[in-house]
């Protein structure tokens, strides 16, 4: 379990997130309005849609995104990303500059969780994790694999390689291409919460194979879920308020 504010990771019914996905303030002020009523438990803010903005300046324009979240959502933890376009995002970042504006994101505080990228370079992955930590951030780390699944094996290794970078929660998705992908991501997410107990582990089968690993629960890879607000940031992403009916009637 792992507290953030006032939600509390892998305890109760399991959350839901909503990513920020907006490339402008203006449709960022226009996001943030419409997913007020949602109330969701937790928001993700994808900066890579924010990097395609004209004449982006990191430290003005993220400044600036980031109070108009806060005016909106004033105590909601916030997850924030820099999605590489290797892993899924929107924008082609390069590894010095993942590792820049990770930093920036980081020293502004502009993160009550960040995601760091698992498959950087090593020593660039350390000092992120290192300067997260010097600041009492938490650390969500992730991949994403969106060409092909990977085995129940291969999810468990992943995930164990990951966790040797000591962070605070685990994140892999990948794309299942059979019902037994799909499987493999809840029986591999067992097997590592057996392994690290005290780690949320969040395994997500995208597209529609993977519905049921979004909605699995604490312990089979979805303490976690990301649902879609203005529009979804990977495929299969249930709706607010389809995955609050499942897991209304999941965790009664």
């Amino acid at each position: 379990m792992i507290q953030v504010r006032h939600m509390i990771l892998g305890e109760g019914r399991p959350k839901i997130c909503v990513p920020l996905v907006s490339a402008s303030f203006e449709d960022l002020e226009k996001e943030c309005t419409s997913l007020k009523e949602l109330s969701p438990d937790m928001l993700e803010w994808r900066v890579d849609y924010l990097l395609n903005k004209e004449d982006f300046n990191a430290v003005t324009d993220l400044d600036k995104a980031y109070h108009i979240i806060r005016s909106h959502f004033e105590d909601t933890p916030l997850l924030t990303t820099l999605r590489t376009k290797s892993q899924g995002g929107v924008h082609k970042t390069p590894g010095g500059n993942y590792v820049q504006l990770i930093s920036l994101i980081l020293a502004s505080r502009w993160a009550d969780i960040i995601d760091i990228e698992y498959g950087h370079e090593i020593m660039d992955t350390k000092i992120l994790m290192a300067r997260a930590r010097a600041r009492q951030i938490p650390i969500l780390m992730s991949y994403h694999k969106f060409k092909r699944a990977l085995s129940e094996m291969e999810i468990v290794d992943t995930l164990e390689n990951m966790k040797s970078f000591r962070p605070d929660i685990l994140k892999i998705a990948v794309m299942p291409q059979t019902p037994l992908d799909a499987a493999a991501l809840i029986n591999a997410a067992a097997r590592v919460n057996r392994l690290f107990p005290d780690t949320p582990v969040i395994t997500i089968g995208m597209g529609p194979l993977g519905v049921l690993t979004r909605v699995a629960g604490n312990g089979l890879g979805a303490p976690l879920t990301f649902a879609a607000g203005k529009e979804a940031s990977a495929p299969g992403q249930l709706t607010v308020e389809e995955a609050r009916t499942v897991l209304g009637i999941l965790y009664k």
